[in-house]
């Protein structure tokens, strides 16, 4: 065994066989609806507008993990850096408010109903 492939991390058990619990998942599912066709009516009644809230809120569960990998121990750290907390506000508050003026004039400048949103 190299040294290379001892310094790699060890996958969790969960990780490791991720590709098996996501089939698993998927057939419960198809199980479900097939021993209880009315959990899609009951699914549909979850649902506001377009948007069915128990998909929602397992898609906000499943992607939080991986997009909270943050290092909290060095919010301190961050958060003392005046300057670039400055740049950070500037450039979300005012850079790109412009440019996506600036984009929706130069590619929708024969639609100006559409700069503001569809309604």
């Amino acid at each position: 065994m190299s040294q290379a492939q001892t310094a790699a991390p060890k996958m969790s058990f969960l990780d490791r066989y991720l590709t098996l619990w996501i089939f698993l998942a998927m057939a419960v599912g198809v199980g479900i609806g097939a021993i209880f066709p009315e959990v899609a009516e009951i699914n549909e009644a979850m649902s506001v507008g377009g948007t069915n809230i128990p998909l929602a809120i397992g898609l906000i569960l499943m992607m939080y993990p991986p997009l909270a990998k943050v290092d909290y121990s060095l919010l301190g750290k961050v958060t003392k850096d005046r300057e670039a907390i400055k740049l950070s506000l500037f450039m979300n508050w005012v850079v790109g408010p412009i440019l996506m003026f600036v984009l929706a004039l130069t590619f929708l400048g024969d639609h100006p109903a559409t700069w503001w949103g569809l309604s």
